[in-house]
Protein backbone atom coordinates (compact mmCIF):
# COMPACT_ATOMS: atom_id res chain seq x y z
CA UNK A 1 0.00 0.00 0.00
CA UNK A 2 2.57 2.31 0.68
CA UNK A 3 4.20 1.67 -2.57
CA UNK A 4 1.25 2.30 -4.16
CA UNK A 5 0.76 5.63 -2.40
CA UNK A 6 4.23 6.99 -3.45
CA UNK A 7 4.71 5.50 -7.09
CA UNK A 8 2.75 8.55 -8.20
CA UNK A 9 2.29 11.24 -5.65
CA UNK A 10 0.35 13.24 -8.12
CA UNK A 11 -2.65 10.79 -8.47
CA UNK A 12 -5.43 11.71 -6.40
CA UNK A 13 -7.94 9.14 -4.86
CA UNK A 14 -11.91 9.85 -4.61
CA UNK A 15 -14.65 8.57 -1.76
CA UNK A 16 -17.62 7.04 -3.07
CA UNK A 17 -19.67 9.26 -1.32
CA UNK A 18 -18.63 12.21 -4.04
CA UNK A 19 -16.48 10.55 -6.96
CA UNK A 20 -16.29 13.71 -8.47
CA UNK A 21 -14.33 15.28 -5.70
CA UNK A 22 -10.20 14.57 -5.71
CA UNK A 23 -9.07 13.52 -2.29
CA UNK A 24 -5.18 13.23 -1.20
CA UNK A 25 -4.17 9.32 -1.41
CA UNK A 26 -2.03 9.37 1.68
CA UNK A 27 -4.52 11.38 3.67
CA UNK A 28 -7.55 9.30 2.68
CA UNK A 29 -5.14 5.59 3.49
CA UNK A 30 -4.09 7.39 7.07
CA UNK A 31 -7.41 8.28 8.45
CA UNK A 32 -8.64 4.88 6.92
CA UNK A 33 -5.95 3.07 9.42
CA UNK A 34 -6.48 5.64 11.77
CA UNK A 35 -9.89 4.15 12.37
CA UNK A 36 -8.84 0.63 12.20
CA UNK A 37 -6.68 0.88 14.86
CA UNK A 38 -9.24 3.67 16.84
CA UNK A 39 -11.50 0.21 16.31
CA UNK A 40 -9.47 -2.16 16.92
CA UNK A 41 -6.61 -1.77 19.09
CA UNK A 42 -4.73 -4.97 18.55
CA UNK A 43 -4.80 -4.91 14.53
CA UNK A 44 -1.27 -4.97 13.55
CA UNK A 45 -1.32 -4.87 10.57
CA UNK A 46 -2.91 -1.62 10.34
CA UNK A 47 -0.77 -0.32 13.10
CA UNK A 48 2.06 -1.08 10.67
CA UNK A 49 0.68 0.66 7.83
CA UNK A 50 -0.27 3.86 9.41
CA UNK A 51 3.39 3.81 10.42
CA UNK A 52 4.55 3.16 7.11
CA UNK A 53 2.27 5.86 5.61
CA UNK A 54 3.29 8.42 8.04
CA UNK A 55 6.82 7.39 8.26
CA UNK A 56 6.39 6.62 12.19
CA UNK A 57 10.32 7.25 13.46
CA UNK A 58 9.77 6.25 16.73
CA UNK A 59 8.38 2.71 14.91
CA UNK A 60 11.67 -0.24 16.25
CA UNK A 61 10.37 -3.77 14.80
CA UNK A 62 7.67 -4.68 13.05
CA UNK A 63 5.48 -6.93 15.20
CA UNK A 64 5.68 -10.74 15.23
CA UNK A 65 1.75 -10.65 14.84
CA UNK A 66 2.13 -8.57 11.61
CA UNK A 67 5.32 -10.29 10.40
CA UNK A 68 3.48 -13.61 11.05
CA UNK A 69 0.20 -12.92 8.86
CA UNK A 70 2.01 -11.14 6.28
CA UNK A 71 4.07 -14.31 5.21
CA UNK A 72 0.95 -17.09 6.27
CA UNK A 73 -1.32 -15.26 3.71
CA UNK A 74 1.74 -15.06 1.45
CA UNK A 75 2.85 -18.34 1.44
CA UNK A 76 1.86 -19.84 -1.33
CA UNK A 77 3.11 -17.38 -3.87
CA UNK A 78 5.82 -16.29 -1.81
CA UNK A 79 8.83 -17.75 -4.22
CA UNK A 80 7.36 -16.89 -7.23
CA UNK A 81 6.56 -13.70 -6.53
CA UNK A 82 9.95 -12.78 -5.10
CA UNK A 83 12.19 -14.83 -7.50
CA UNK A 84 10.06 -13.99 -10.95
CA UNK A 85 8.09 -10.96 -10.46
CA UNK A 86 10.01 -8.54 -7.88
CA UNK A 87 13.63 -10.08 -9.68
CA UNK A 88 15.55 -11.20 -6.11
CA UNK A 89 18.58 -12.61 -6.46
CA UNK A 90 19.77 -11.44 -2.84
CA UNK A 91 19.86 -15.11 -1.67
CA UNK A 92 22.83 -16.24 -4.43
CA UNK A 93 24.25 -13.23 -3.99
CA UNK A 94 24.44 -13.36 -0.02
CA UNK A 95 26.32 -16.98 -0.44
CA UNK A 96 28.71 -15.82 -3.01
CA UNK A 97 29.79 -12.44 -0.84
CA UNK A 98 29.98 -15.36 1.83
CA UNK A 99 32.47 -17.30 -0.14
CA UNK A 100 34.50 -13.86 -1.17
CA UNK A 101 35.39 -13.19 2.55
CA UNK A 102 37.11 -16.67 2.67
CA UNK A 103 39.05 -16.22 0.10
CA UNK A 104 37.12 -18.32 -2.11
CA UNK A 105 34.60 -21.45 -1.95
CA UNK A 106 37.16 -23.88 -1.93
CA UNK A 107 38.20 -22.36 1.48
CA UNK A 108 34.98 -21.95 3.22
CA UNK A 109 35.33 -24.06 6.49
CA UNK A 110 31.78 -26.34 7.55
CA UNK A 111 29.93 -25.09 10.32
CA UNK A 112 28.46 -27.69 13.33
CA UNK A 113 25.38 -25.61 14.26
CA UNK A 114 24.08 -23.17 11.13
CA UNK A 115 20.50 -20.91 11.97
CA UNK A 116 18.91 -19.61 8.80
CA UNK A 117 16.73 -16.88 10.24
CA UNK A 118 13.93 -15.86 8.39
CA UNK A 119 14.37 -18.82 6.34
CA UNK A 120 11.02 -18.98 4.10
CA UNK A 121 10.98 -21.09 1.41
CA UNK A 122 14.51 -22.45 2.16
CA UNK A 123 15.93 -20.61 -0.99
CA UNK A 124 19.38 -19.47 1.62
CA UNK A 125 19.25 -22.66 3.41
CA UNK A 126 19.34 -24.47 -0.10
CA UNK A 127 23.09 -22.40 -0.53
CA UNK A 128 24.47 -23.10 2.89
CA UNK A 129 23.33 -26.47 2.88
CA UNK A 130 26.89 -27.68 1.71
CA UNK A 131 28.34 -26.27 4.49
CA UNK A 132 26.01 -26.87 7.18
CA UNK A 133 26.37 -30.32 9.68
CA UNK A 134 23.07 -29.35 11.39
CA UNK A 135 21.23 -26.80 9.64
CA UNK A 136 17.54 -24.80 11.60
CA UNK A 137 15.20 -23.14 9.22
CA UNK A 138 13.29 -20.53 12.00
CA UNK A 139 10.62 -18.25 10.95
CA UNK A 140 7.57 -16.66 12.49
CA UNK A 141 4.97 -18.82 9.69
CA UNK A 142 4.19 -22.03 10.45
CA UNK A 143 2.78 -22.22 6.55
CA UNK A 144 5.56 -20.70 5.28
CA UNK A 145 7.96 -23.45 6.94
CA UNK A 146 5.54 -26.03 5.61
CA UNK A 147 5.58 -24.46 2.01
CA UNK A 148 9.95 -24.96 2.76
CA UNK A 149 9.33 -28.75 3.15
CA UNK A 150 7.07 -29.13 0.26
CA UNK A 151 9.54 -27.18 -2.05
CA UNK A 152 12.56 -28.12 -0.67
CA UNK A 153 11.88 -31.96 1.31
CA UNK A 154 14.35 -32.28 4.53
CA UNK A 155 16.75 -29.85 3.50
CA UNK A 156 16.41 -28.72 7.26
CA UNK A 157 17.32 -30.66 10.32
CA UNK A 158 14.72 -29.06 12.42
CA UNK A 159 12.12 -26.42 11.17
CA UNK A 160 11.19 -23.75 14.42
CA UNK A 161 8.45 -21.54 13.91
CA UNK A 162 9.24 -18.60 16.32
CA UNK A 163 10.69 -15.42 17.15
CA UNK A 164 14.73 -15.27 15.82
CA UNK A 165 16.24 -14.03 18.86
CA UNK A 166 14.97 -16.62 21.05
CA UNK A 167 15.85 -19.27 18.82
CA UNK A 168 19.45 -17.28 19.41
CA UNK A 169 19.34 -17.83 22.64
CA UNK A 170 17.78 -21.59 23.00
CA UNK A 171 20.04 -23.09 20.39
CA UNK A 172 23.45 -21.52 21.74
CA UNK A 173 26.37 -22.49 20.74
CA UNK A 174 25.57 -21.58 17.24
CA UNK A 175 28.02 -21.24 14.46
CA UNK A 176 26.76 -19.42 11.79
CA UNK A 177 23.43 -17.35 11.59
CA UNK A 178 22.46 -16.52 7.91
CA UNK A 179 19.90 -14.27 6.82
CA UNK A 180 18.60 -13.43 3.78
CA UNK A 181 16.63 -10.20 3.48
CA UNK A 182 14.77 -10.86 7.12
CA UNK A 183 16.50 -8.48 9.48
CA UNK A 184 14.55 -5.83 7.14
CA UNK A 185 11.72 -6.46 9.26
CA UNK A 186 13.93 -4.89 12.57
CA UNK A 187 14.80 -0.65 12.72
CA UNK A 188 16.23 -0.71 15.63
CA UNK A 189 19.32 -3.93 15.57
CA UNK A 190 20.52 -3.29 19.23
CA UNK A 191 18.10 -6.13 20.52
CA UNK A 192 18.54 -8.27 17.48
CA UNK A 193 22.47 -7.88 17.94
CA UNK A 194 22.16 -8.39 21.21
CA UNK A 195 20.48 -12.11 20.91
CA UNK A 196 23.12 -12.99 18.42
CA UNK A 197 25.86 -11.88 20.52
CA UNK A 198 24.53 -14.46 23.36
CA UNK A 199 23.70 -17.09 20.94
CA UNK A 200 27.29 -17.36 18.66
CA UNK A 201 30.14 -19.35 19.54
CA UNK A 202 33.60 -17.82 19.83
CA UNK A 203 35.05 -16.92 16.38
CA UNK A 204 31.23 -17.46 15.36
CA UNK A 205 30.20 -15.68 11.70
CA UNK A 206 26.79 -14.20 10.92
CA UNK A 207 25.76 -13.19 7.18
CA UNK A 208 23.06 -10.97 6.33
CA UNK A 209 21.47 -8.54 3.77
CA UNK A 210 19.90 -5.14 4.71
CA UNK A 211 17.54 -2.67 2.66
CA UNK A 212 19.54 0.64 2.28
CA UNK A 213 17.52 3.87 1.26
CA UNK A 214 17.17 4.86 -2.31
CA UNK A 215 19.85 7.58 -3.99
CA UNK A 216 18.13 10.44 -3.53
CA UNK A 217 16.49 9.51 0.18
CA UNK A 218 20.13 9.05 1.22
CA UNK A 219 21.25 12.15 0.21
CA UNK A 220 18.61 13.96 1.80
CA UNK A 221 18.92 11.86 4.85
CA UNK A 222 22.69 12.99 5.07
CA UNK A 223 22.09 16.49 4.60
CA UNK A 224 19.00 16.71 7.44
CA UNK A 225 19.40 14.49 9.36
CA UNK A 226 23.32 13.35 9.23
CA UNK A 227 23.25 11.31 12.13
CA UNK A 228 20.10 8.75 10.81
CA UNK A 229 20.52 4.88 11.68
CA UNK A 230 17.61 3.19 9.85
CA UNK A 231 14.28 4.58 7.73
CA UNK A 232 10.75 2.75 7.83
CA UNK A 233 9.98 2.90 4.11
CA UNK A 234 6.69 2.83 1.96
CA UNK A 235 6.90 -0.67 1.39
CA UNK A 236 6.79 -1.81 5.35
CA UNK A 237 10.19 -2.60 5.56
CA UNK A 238 13.36 -1.00 7.05
CA UNK A 239 16.18 0.66 5.76
CA UNK A 240 19.94 1.02 7.27
CA UNK A 241 22.45 2.86 7.24
CA UNK A 242 26.00 0.95 6.52
CA UNK A 243 28.05 3.13 9.40
CA UNK A 244 24.96 2.01 11.90
CA UNK A 245 25.00 -1.09 11.74
CA UNK A 246 29.03 -1.73 11.75
CA UNK A 247 28.45 0.37 15.04
CA UNK A 248 25.66 -2.10 16.64
CA UNK A 249 27.89 -5.00 15.15
CA UNK A 250 30.94 -3.40 17.13
CA UNK A 251 29.05 -2.62 20.15
CA UNK A 252 27.86 -6.56 20.58
CA UNK A 253 31.65 -8.29 19.91
CA UNK A 254 30.98 -8.65 16.11
CA UNK A 255 34.00 -7.55 13.93
CA UNK A 256 32.91 -6.70 10.28
CA UNK A 257 35.42 -9.00 7.85
CA UNK A 258 33.05 -8.41 4.11
CA UNK A 259 31.08 -5.79 3.15
CA UNK A 260 29.45 -5.72 -0.70
CA UNK A 261 26.74 -3.29 -1.88
CA UNK A 262 24.21 -5.37 -2.96
CA UNK A 263 21.86 -2.57 -5.26
CA UNK A 264 19.58 -4.38 -7.80
CA UNK A 265 18.87 -7.74 -5.54
CA UNK A 266 15.21 -6.81 -6.30
CA UNK A 267 13.14 -4.58 -8.22
CA UNK A 268 9.74 -2.62 -7.23
CA UNK A 269 8.12 -0.63 -9.80
CA UNK A 270 10.76 -1.06 -12.07
CA UNK A 271 13.30 0.24 -10.17
CA UNK A 272 16.30 -1.30 -8.38
CA UNK A 273 16.44 -1.56 -4.52
CA UNK A 274 19.58 -1.12 -2.96
CA UNK A 275 21.19 -3.03 -0.03
CA UNK A 276 24.23 -3.93 1.91
CA UNK A 277 25.65 -7.49 2.42
CA UNK A 278 27.45 -8.34 5.65
CA UNK A 279 29.70 -10.72 7.07
CA UNK A 280 30.95 -10.22 10.83
CA UNK A 281 32.72 -12.54 12.93
CA UNK A 282 32.41 -13.14 16.63
CA UNK A 283 35.34 -11.92 18.50
CA UNK A 284 36.43 -10.96 22.13
CA UNK A 285 36.10 -6.98 23.16
CA UNK A 286 39.92 -7.17 23.23
CA UNK A 287 40.19 -8.39 19.52
CA UNK A 288 41.11 -6.36 16.70
CA UNK A 289 38.11 -4.97 14.68
CA UNK A 290 38.76 -4.09 11.16
CA UNK A 291 37.08 -5.58 7.57
CA UNK A 292 39.40 -7.70 5.53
Amino acid sequence: IGLCLTHDPDRKCALATDPEKPVSCKEMATHAFSLAVQYDGENESAKHMLATITADATMKRASNEYVKNLFDDYAQNFEHSLVQELGYNGYERLRRGFDRAFGGQESVPSFSLVVDAGCGTGLVGEQFRNVSSYLIGVDLSEAILDEAEKLRPNLYDERIADDVTEVFRRKKPISLIVAADSYIYFGDLDPLFDAMEEGLDKDAYIAFTLENVGVVDEETLNDTKPDWRWQLTPSGRFAHRKEYVVSVGQAHSLSLVHYESLDGFRHEHGKQVRGHLFVMQKKNSEDDNGEL
